[in-house]
């Protein structure tokens, strides 16, 4: 579970500090498919994730579109409290048990008073953020479903992954549902695109883990998308 001194947005607040904004956390845990941030909610909290991953989404007309995935140590709601936004941007549901920290805006407004260097990295994190949400545009309106898929496995691999004998695993399981979501594309194309993908050698599928059989191919089909790999880790402050 991860401390107060290993979350991003405070990493600059002198250990000594850090004692004082303590008291303004106060955890909450929530259940696999909780929701626990609604689309155009009015609800002005601020949550750290301790543990557990979740995916962030928008609605429209019965489609889910994933803009992002949150992990320990993230921050979520930040964006609306800087900007004065009384109305949530997305939903966020627990894609595992999650434990997290809440604070209120009022308190985390003076946190960025107090400590200017947390207002940089707040800056930072948004940042990082756009750089995602541009590369996911570019996904839903240039690309074919092949090299959306091709793309996003990559994505998942240098954010996710881990080198075992000669294949390249991602270690966070993926149902196809979600996988379509985050490319904006049906669940039978998706089928489709990963059977083909099994088919011809470059991935395989076990028990919801994808492992990246022919990493150069895949990179190879991904070139004019993305030209510098480091470009696909997700920042996180």
């Amino acid at each position: 579970m991860i401390e107060m001194n290993e979350v991003p947005i405070f990493s600059d607040v002198p250990a000594e500090e850090l004692q004082h904004i303590a008291p303004l956390l106060r955890e909450r845990k929530y259940k696999k498919n909780h929701v626990f941030m609604f689309e155009n909610d009015q609800n002005e909290g601020i949550f750290i994730l301790r543990t557990g991953k979740v995916k962030v989404y928008r609605n429209h007309d019965g489609r889910e579109i994933v803009i992002g995935i949150h992990l320990p140590g993230d921050i979520i709601g930040e964006a609306e409290a800087l900007t004065g936004d009384t109305y949530r941007v997305s939903s966020v549901e627990a894609l595992e048990p999650v434990v997290a920290w809440h604070i209120t805006k009022q308190d985390f407004l003076d946190i960025v008073g107090r400590y200017p260097s947390v207002l940089l990295r707040a800056y930072q994190i948004m940042f990082a953020r756009v750089r995602v949400l541009n590369r996911m545009i570019r996904y839903l309106t240039f690309l074919d479903v092949r090299t959306k898929i091709a793309n996003l496995i990559l994505d998942l691999y240098y954010n996710f992954g881990m080198q075992i004998d000669d294949a390249y695993k991602i270690d966070m399981k993926f149902n196809h549902a979600l996988l379509a979501s985050m490319v904006g594309n049906t669940r039978e194309s998706i089928s489709k695109t990963l059977s083909d993908f099994q088919n011809e050698g470059l991935i395989d599928i076990r028990e919801k883990y994808i492992y990246l059989l022919d990493m150069k191919r895949l990179e190879k089909m991904c070139y004019e998308t993305e030209e510098v790999p480091e470009l696909r880790i997700w920042s996180h402050g």
